[in-house]
């Protein structure tokens, strides 16, 4: 081991107001549905977005960004997001406008896919583990949101030129959600799991490069408007995200 790994670093999430970061967010996902007697309906989606995220505010506890969300041939996305000094997901204020539940109950993972991997704001040093108990606001999720789990730092690196700490975690979080569609109401119950890597630079705390896979099996409940008989059935989801910050300046077209 060198002794750039051995050394104790702090990866406290510390940019600075009107900092910008461009990134490339390719996304996988997965899902199977099963409603009642019918047939299992299986989905996939592939996408790569790209993300500008803009630094609005950055008090003592908590920073405050704008994200961006660009797909080609769909309108932009935006997102007011809150974090605290250690990068980890505060809560979700805006969506375009509308209320953040219009994400659904497993778009966070896509969403902010290095959120998980977020450090405690202090010394570590390679090798060290913490615990992850969060509880991050999300309007719309049905009850509190509760993020628990475990990271670790793996070791202190370069890459880009930048000193970067790399970080591994594993999280869990109980979600619950009831929306409306087409006239019937649909229930969501479940758990969902994700395992995280990225590599974050020692300057600031900022992701330089993320990968997640993330895991749900979720109860769904299908009631019909008037008096028809609920529909019971589950719902399996795998996202699988990789985010890579571009350089300054630089856009995908």
């Amino acid at each position: 081991m060198t002794a750039c790994e051995k050394e104790s670093v702090h990866v406290g999430f510390r940019p600075e107001a009107g900092a910008s970061y461009r990134y490339e967010i390719k996304v996988q996902s997965v899902t199977t549905t099963v409603l009642g007697d019918e047939a299992p309906d299986r989905a996939i989606d592939e996408v790569t977005l790209e993300s500008l995220d803009t630094v609005l505010a950055a008090g003592a506890e908590e920073v405050k960004v704008q994200v961006v969300l660009r797909r080609a041939g769909s309108p932009e996305r935006t997102f007011h997001v809150r974090f605290d000094r250690g990068h980890q997901l505060a809560g979700v204020d805006l969506v375009d406008g509308l209320p953040p539940e219009v994400l659904g109950p497993v778009g966070l993972p896509a969403f902010m896919p290095a959120a998980a991997t977020a450090p405690p704001d202090r010394a570590l040093t390679p090798g060290e583990k913490w615990k992850i108990d969060a509880t991050p606001t999300v309007p719309g999720a049905g009850s509190q949101v509760r993020l628990e789990g475990t990271g670790r730092l793996v070791k202190v690196t370069t890459m880009g030129g930048r000193k970067v700490a790399a970080i591994k975690a594993e999280t869990s979080v109980p979600l619950a959600t009831t929306t409306q569609l087409e006239g019937a109401t649909v229930t969501i119950s479940g758990t969902e799991r994700t395992e995280s890597t990225a590599n974050r630079a020692l300057a600031d705390g900022v992701v330089e490069e993320a990968n997640s896979v993330t895991r749900g099996t979720y109860d769904l409940t299908l009631s019909p408007a008037g008096a028809g008989a609920p529909v019971r059935g589950s719902m399996q989801v795998e996202i699988r995200a990789q985010t890579k910050r571009l350089p300054d300046g630089a856009k995908k077209q």
